[in-house]
Parts: C-alpha cells; structure tokens; sequence
C-alpha cells in the first residue's frame, strides 16, 4: 500500500486541507490518507485555543463519508511533546511493508533540516510539499533540492493551485465576526458555532474567583451554596460535552445572580432595558431571573458572550432547539450535588453524561408533570421546550 500521512494541529481544519489530502491522493497514486492530528507540537500551543478532542471531531465531520481519507488520532493521546520521528518510527513498525508519504505545507518543507531528528522521518517516508499563496517557488525547489541532497526518502512538491484560506486568519475572522461559512465544510462551520469556538470573549479562572467574589455578596448562603454546585456541574458537564469548561463556569457562576433581587425590581430592570415581559412573568415575577440575569451578565459583571448570556436567560424554562451550552446550564442547575428532592435523580445524572438531549427531555417531563399540579405557574416556554425534545427524540 502507499499511505499518506497529512500532519498538522487543524485548528480548524477548513477546504484547502481536504484539497490537498485529495492531491496529493491523486497525484501520487495513495491507496488512502490518514489526518495525523498534533498533540501537543513542539512549535506550537493548541492547548489555549481548543480542545484537543474538538480537533479531532472537526476533522471527523470534514471528512465523514470522503473515499480514502481517514483520522490517525495517537498523538493527541501521547504524553508530553508529539515528535514526528516518533509517530514516523511507529508507523514503519506498523506498516514495514508499505510506502508512506508524509504530507505536509511548504513552510513546514523549508524549515524541515531543523526539526527534531528529521533523518529518522526521512528514513521511513517520502516527504510530499504543498504550496501556499504567495511562496517563493525558487525558494521552495530549493528547499527540496538541499533535502533531498541530505537525507534519505525523497521530496516532491504537490502539483496544487494555492489559495490565501488559512486556519490562523480563520480563527481571527470568527473573532471579529466576519463569514467564514464557504471555507470549511458545513458540518465544521456548524460545530465551530455550536461549540463556541475561536470566540473573542474568553474566561479564565481569575474570572470564575472574581466572579465568586461577586456572587458571595449577592447571594443568600443557600443560593451561594446551590450556585458553586452548579459551576461545578457545569464544568464537568462541558468537559464531557467538548464545550469550553471555563466558559461554561462562568454561565453556572452567574446563572441566578438575579435571584435574590426583589420581585419589584425584576420588572423595574426589564422595563427600563425594554426586555419583553410575558403576562405569565408578570403573574410570577420571579420567573424573569432568567432575563435579569442575562442583562446583568453583561452589564453587572462584564461577561459580554452571547452563548452565556443567552444560557442563563433560558437555564429555567429552557426553550426549543436550545444550543450546548443552553442544555449544559438547564442540566446543570437540576442535577447539581446539592439538589436531593427530584424525582429519579440518579438516572438523570447518569444520562447527562451519555445523552444530553434525552437528559434534558427527562428533566422537562418531570418539571412538566409538577407543574401540571399547578396549571397557572406553567410558562409557555416550558410547555414548547418539552414538546420540541419529545418530537426530537420520537425521531
């Protein structure tokens, strides 16, 4: 067999990627491509930007149902710095037989002499160089002319039109709000939104210390108490979930910082910020802690993420078609350590960790079944929210 092997941290993965892996297919005659997504790369830091597992789904929804093009996942797994020597020396080991091409950018070509042990990969591959917008060619068959002079395997350049899409300019584009959408696979696009990926607003743990300050003030003990176990929650919930844990903290940090204000000045905030007040919201004022919260996520606390915002605004009710984080924060705040009088808690908190969606159609079932016993307190949202699940999961 002739195996490529196409590195790189994919960060997010986007066309051109699957371009190339398809060119380099072609042009050299390669039986199949394996994704070989980075670790923790010498060169780089991926750990302050996504998830190492959100990597790995992007990638596996780019390429989901592609002829010939696979995931090799090892390095993420691999304690400390992922070399490619050593990821080449296994492979060989793997495949002793077989001919495998490893793929990669120019970039990565030109710099390739001072890697780590770069006469170990070339011993066990052929290297396979794709261009980039704006390369100097001379420079790159130059590069390839003093590698192939060096070491052993050989080097070719993919015969492939460059274009400017790059992960980095990407995720800068997502900070700033720009489309993205023509430049990755939908499945991606749609993943990086669910997720919450490449956001401008991100949280740290000085956040979540500040923000406990706050709520100590704010909150009664009880509700101080409730609302530690809901951060808490929240953030093993979104490690399992693959959404951004510390952001997910702070959501369980400000979830009911309007909890303890007066019924009075819930409505007094909501009608001098022209937030909309349903007539059951006025019957029940305490219903609006939601919305109240939202606003002073933003304007109180300077927590100025949407996904957040909108969380803490729907964390009671729910509403339909909720986002992760939404569903994180509803089940959060029934299943946290500190809640005992629930029905069938422990099954709940058990699903929560295998199916989110079913989780949060149990938990609506139940709230739905109390609440019948009180037909006026019944929130509108609550009722669409359980029928919306129970259609989905019908499906």
């Amino acid at each position: 067999m002739r195996i490529g092997i196409y590195g790189g941290t994919f960060n997010p993965i986007h066309n051109t990627h699957i371009e190339i892996a398809q060119a380099a297919k072609r042009q050299f005659d390669l039986d199949i491509v394996y994704f070989l997504i980075s670790g923790t790369p010498p060169h780089k830091d991926t750990s302050e930007t996504v998830a190492d597992l959100c990597r790995y789904d992007m990638v596996r929804l780019a390429i989901e149902g592609i002829d010939g093009l696979e995931i090799d996942d090892r390095e993420i797994y691999r304690a400390g710095k992922s070399y490619s020597y050593i990821t080449f020396t296994e492979l060989h080991q793997e495949h002793p037989d077989d001919e495998l091409f490893f793929i990669m950018g120019s970039d990565s070509l030109i710099n390739f002499k001072n890697w780590v042990k770069p006469e170990i990969i070339s011993q066990y591959c052929n290297v396979l160089a794709a261009p980039r917008a704006g390369d100097d060619m001379d420079k790159i068959e130059q590069s390839i002319h003093e590698c192939k002079n060096i070491f052993d395997g050989d080097f070719f350049l993919i015969d492939y039109i460059a274009n400017d899409i790059a992960s980095s300019s990407i995720r800068n584009k997502i900070r700033i709000n720009l489309d993205i959408k023509n430049q990755m696979p939908e499945a991606v696009y749609n993943y990086i939104l669910e997720h919450n990926l490449y956001a401008p607003d991100s949280y740290t743990m000085e956040d979540v210390m500040r923000l406990d300050d706050e709520m100590k003030k704010e909150l009664k003990v009880s509700r101080y108490v409730h609302t530690i176990g809901v951060a808490q929650t929240a953030y093993s919930l979104a490690i399992k979930w693959n959404y951004p844990a510390i952001n997910a903290m702070v959501a369980g940090m400000l979830h009911d910082c309007a909890k303890c204000i007066s019924d009075e000045k819930r409505i007094s905030v909501c009608e001098k910020n022209n937030i909309p007040i349903t007539d059951i919201e006025y019957k029940y004022p305490h219903l609006l802690h939601g919305k109240v919260g939202a606003y002073y996520a933003k304007e109180k606390y300077d927590v100025k993420d949407k996904q957040i915002a909108h969380a803490i605004e729907v964390h009671t009710t729910g509403c339909p078609n909720m986002s992760l984080l939404d569903k994180i924060i509803f089940v959060a705040d029934y299943i946290e350590p500190g809640r005992d009088k629930q029905p069938r808690l422990d099954i709940i908190r058990s699903v929560a960790y295998s199916d989110l969606d079913l989780c949060v159609y149990m938990i609506l079932e139940d709230s739905v079944n109390y609440l019948n016993s009180n037909p006026d307190m019944v929130d509108p949202t609550t009722i669409d929210t359980f029928n919306y699940y129970r259609k989905l999961l019908n499906k």
